[in-house]
């Protein structure tokens, strides 16, 4: 029995030294396997850098053949190319001045000019739609020549082939829009920038000899709807 133990202890010893070593050979394979993936992810990203550059450089023919004739896809991404960035978003811009021109006059004649009152300076539209509502209805009564709408929805007198009355008689509801719209814009340019100012419009250089109550009202009338669109 004593004779073993000597034996047994020099056993354990040599276990216990190929335990050490296998320690350092698993501990040796982890260093060189973390190794080798992280040398695997970085030469993966640089060829997928690398490709995306050349599929970038590729030429539209090699993509899509029909692009020689001008009928590929790859033509059809050019030309998307060449519409300016800030074009784009534009189009994409809704008008709100419009959106609440539509909601006050659709279904009235003047329903037609929104989207050309919507583009003018926001007081000038404004009075635009409040003048217009308080000298036609909004296109209702209308100077009439030659048995059709003159699109002069502000009572508005010109030399733009003028009815017997005076007012002016317009060939588009664009023209009209234009014309009427720069004159308003003069207006307000020169400080007749107020329903009360703005009184020019229907009497003049002076009231006077005007129906007291008739002026109060045109002020209120036309007051309230620049008031809401402004």
């Amino acid at each position: 029995m004593d004779d073993d133990l000597p034996k047994l202890l020099r056993c354990w010893e040599g276990r216990l030294r190929g335990l050490e070593r296998n320690k350092k050979i698993l501990v040796i394979f982890i260093l060189m396997l973390s190794m080798g993936l992280f040398f695997y992810s970085t030469s993966s990203k640089s060829a997928l850098a690398g490709n995306s550059f050349r599929l970038i450089n590729l030429s539209a023919e090699i993509i899509d053949p029909l692009s020689r004739i001008g009928k590929g896809i790859a033509m059809e991404d050019e030309k998307e190319k060449d519409i300016p960035i800030l074009d784009k978003a534009e189009k994409q811009i809704t008008n709100p001045l419009k959106e609440v021109i539509l909601k006050l006059v659709v279904g009235y004649p003047i329903e037609e000019m929104a989207k050309d009152i919507s583009e003018q300076d926001k007081l000038v539209a404004s009075f635009l739609i409040a003048i217009a509502k308080k000298e036609s209805a909004w296109g209702k009564r209308v100077p009439i020549k030659d048995g059709r709408d003159c699109f002069n929805y502000w009572g508005y007198r010109g030399g733009e082939n003028p009815t017997d009355s005076g007012y002016s008689c317009f060939e588009s509801t664009k023209q009209a829009v234009a014309v009427v719209g720069k004159r308003i814009k003069k207006l307000v340019e020169e400080g007749f920038n107020t329903p009360e100012k703005m009184l020019v419009w229907k009497c003049g250089s002076t009231c006077v000899g005007h129906d007291p109550v008739g002026v109060r009202k045109w002020v209120s009338d036309v007051g309230l709807y620049v008031n809401k669109l402004n």
